[in-house]
């Protein structure tokens, strides 16, 4: 008579240890064979992109092993993490943290080029000279305003105002140390030269800034008039003018001879030596559709299509107006300043 033989703790550990070596997820088809899998690390919000992956794994019979960073740490956490297992990667895509930290990471060889046909495909969307990254999904960085506290004709619109001393103690933005908004200093480093931009900081910390944990904190400080307004994403602001909040959306910069207003976008990209290259072309191929990019537009997300389908079917949410003027970044220019934009951060703002 054959006998079990169970398998105490400690091997069972070095079975999960070995398997996860392997390269396999701990997700098993019927039978016993492993399921096809793809590690995803995601810096889009969860609530945004779940229903893709989702219907991702449907669709192709591949399971995704999401990972998602904090609000706080937005994207910084995911790109550490991707660094550090640079020699021996555990994840095969990153969707998100846009095109600072993708040109960031693909300076670094962390990062691997797309298939040629999607590079050609991809038109005049943003990505990476190389392919690297692909833009795709666009997003504004907007001035969050209490039409509670300020009337139209005192409301700011400009990223300058922010230093006014109007709303002095009542204007907050994201920790700039993380996320988006480290992405957005670095880019006026880059745009306005080192010293006007320390200049601006100066400004903002005698103007009494709040750093919020992140920009759907921002977000929810305005709506609730503990602030008077602030920068966010055009994602974040949505949800609190969906949601009946006393606030006003202003796309910033604007008027003859200002900057622009920064547009953020979704990127895509294949990590150099992931464990699962196939599924993760199978995966990226799925995000770079005017499909995705319409369930996007309809989404929580509520982005501006970019894809060249996209653009062509007009595929936005109707309240964001077409013929808003963006910043022009230099992406690798921005990722360059980001030592000098960090240390002027530490130094002026949190007086480290």
């Amino acid at each position: 008579m054959n006998r079990r033989i169970p398998i105490v703790a400690g091997a069972r550990a070095a079975l999960a240890v070995a398997l996860s070596l392997a390269g396999c997820s701990g997700s098993w088809e019927r039978g016993g064979t492993p399921r096809p899998t793809v590690v995803l690390y995601c810096a889009t919000d969860r609530e945004i992109a779940q229903d893709l992956i989702d219907e991702f794994e449907r669709e192709a019979g591949i399971h995704v092993e999401a990972k998602f960073d904090t609000e706080a740490a937005k994207a910084v956490g995911l790109v550490q993490a991707i660094r550090q297992e640079k020699a021996n990667p555990r994840c095969d895509v990153l969707w998100g943290g846009g095109a600072f930290f993708g040109t960031m990471l693909a300076d670094e060889g962390c990062l691997a080029p797309a298939p040629d046909d999607l590079i050609k495909a991809h038109g005049t969307a943003p990505r990476d000279a190389r392919g690297r990254w692909l833009g795709f999904a666009a997003a504004y960085r907007v001035l969050i305003v209490n039409t509670d506290v300020l009337e139209p004709r005192s409301r700011p619109h400009s990223y300058r105002e922010l230093a006014d001393p109007r709303y002095r103690g009542h204007v907050g933005i994201a920790n700039p140390l993380f996320g988006g908004m480290a992405a957005h200093v670095a880019a006026l480093f880059d745009r306005l030269g080192t010293d006007e931009a320390r200049r601006w900081l100066s400004d903002l910390e005698a103007n009494d800034i709040a750093l919020c944990a992140g920009m759907a904190d921002v977000t929810t400080r305005v709506a609730s008039g503990e602030l008077w307004f602030g920068i966010t994403s055009s994602i974040d602001a949505h949800v609190a003018v969906d949601g009946g909040k006393p606030v006003a959306v202003v796309f910033p910069d604007q008027g003859p001879g200002e900057i622009g207003c920064l547009q953020g976008f979704g990127t895509v990209a294949l990590v150099a030596g992931g464990p699962h290259p196939k599924e993760a072309e199978r995966f990226l191929r799925f995000l770079m559709t005017a499909r995705t990019e319409e369930i996007l537009a309809a989404g929580p997300g509520q982005n501006v299509g970019m894809l060249p389908e996209s653009v062509a079917r007009g595929i936005r949410p109707a309240w964001i107006p077409p013929g808003i003027r963006a910043m022009d970044v230099d992406w690798a220019g921005a990722v360059r300043a980001y030592p000098e934009s960090t240390k002027a951060i530490k130094e002026i703002l949190l007086g480290r």
